[in-house]
């Protein structure tokens, strides 16, 4: 009998009897990482963002526009790329990662240390753990009963459909990653200021770059080559992020003891389904519960790593992705009722007063 299937026929009965070390143990298999591979799809990712900053700044609308849409495309997956890197898994070596997982940030504005602390240390250390995992972190009713009617507004805001794109654009990229400060500064290493000054050089020569070979207009250049494919890249993490860690069925826990009982590092974090393509362009990023149970997993073995995953854990839940999907997220996730362990709407009496 494999070991794969030694572990669901001796746990068939209860997930909470799964080892997290012996299901790490089995993935294992698939943290081979190849060099080659990793610096072929950084250098592909790099010449499209290129090829598409070419588009937009020399060439006419309809041009600009398609180029708009790659550029933005390439900021994603040569994010993930770097997200890979700064979990020292795109490459055997911690120097070569730090090296490309700086470059594949660059585009996306994204300082490295300052992500790798947050991401890495909190983030994945803690997933849907209160009071220590600030992604997309629910209030409860009683804490909305004590924000200000302004506090109100932003968390509706943040919590409609149209919150990806501020929530993570202010939450995340100005309070925690761009020259962070006072409580959200994680400290005063040096690299955290060099990394954020390495990003604000990078796109300080992007616009100059706009501007001086642009062939039209250099407003029209630097707004489809450099301001809209950064909001819409601010958008799309935020979504993804969200789709992650915000479901109707996913729960969130208050303490820690119930969170290492109830192995939230497991279970803490949806798996969607999309289409094949849709893996393809988003560096398979969406088989999400597999890299966070063992993020040494290189994206490349990802997919194949989530498929066995699935046959040792079948009650991981696998969500069809649609638009009825996300509306019912969205409708339903506003507060999270802890001791409930379930998703609460936000008060009708709390609206009229918000």
């Amino acid at each position: 009998m494999s070991a794969a299937l030694k572990i669901v026929t001796e746990n068939s009965s209860a997930s909470t009897t799964y080892s997290i070390p012996r299901l790490r143990e089995v993935l294992s298999a698939y943290y081979r990482r190849s060099t080659a591979i990793a610096i072929a799809l950084l250098s592909a990712d790099i010449a499209l963002f290129g090829f598409a900053e070419w588009l937009v700044a020399r060439n006419s609308l309809g041009w600009q526009l398609l180029g708009s849409v790659l550029a933005t495309l390439a900021i994603v997956r040569l994010f993930i790329i770097g997200h890979d890197a700064c979990h020292g898994s795109l490459t055997d070596h911690d120097g070569l990662n730090k090296v490309l997982g700086r470059i594949a940030f660059l585009p996306s504005m994204t300082p490295y240390s300052l992500w790798r602390v947050g991401h890495n240390v909190v983030h994945h250390g803690f997933n849907s753990l209160k009071g220590r995992d600030f992604v997309w972190e629910p209030k409860d009713p009683s804490e909305w009963e004590q924000l200000s009617p302004a506090g109100k507004a932003l968390e509706r805001l943040y919590r409609s459909a149209a919150g990806p794109l501020p929530y993570y654009l202010f939450e995340i990229w100005w309070r925690r990653l761009y020259y962070p400060r006072g409580k959200n500064s994680p400290g005063s290493r040096s690299e955290f200021f060099w990394d954020s000054t390495l990003v604000t050089v990078f796109a300080a020569l992007w616009i100059g770059g706009l501007v001086m070979f642009s062939a039209g207009s250099i407003g029209v250049s630097v707004v489809l080559g450099f301001l809209i494919p950064f909001l819409v890249w601010n958008w799309t993490v935020g979504f993804v992020v969200y789709l992650h860690h915000t479901h109707p069925d996913f729960v969130w826990y208050a303490d820690k003891t119930s969170w290492l009982k109830e192995q939230g590092i497991l279970h803490g974090t949806v798996r969607y389904r999309i289409r094949p393509w849709w893996n393809f362009l988003l560096h398979n990023i969406m088989e999400h519960a597999a890299h966070h149970l063992d993020a040494k997993i290189p994206l490349y073995r990802l997919k194949a790593a989530q498929t066995a995953l699935a046959k040792l854990v079948p009650e991981i839940p696998e969500i069809e992705l649609s638009m009825r999907t996300y509306w019912r997220t969205v409708r339903e996730c506003k507060l999270f009722d802890f001791d409930r362990k379930v998703w609460v709407r936000f008060p009708k009496s709390a609206r009229a007063n918000a």
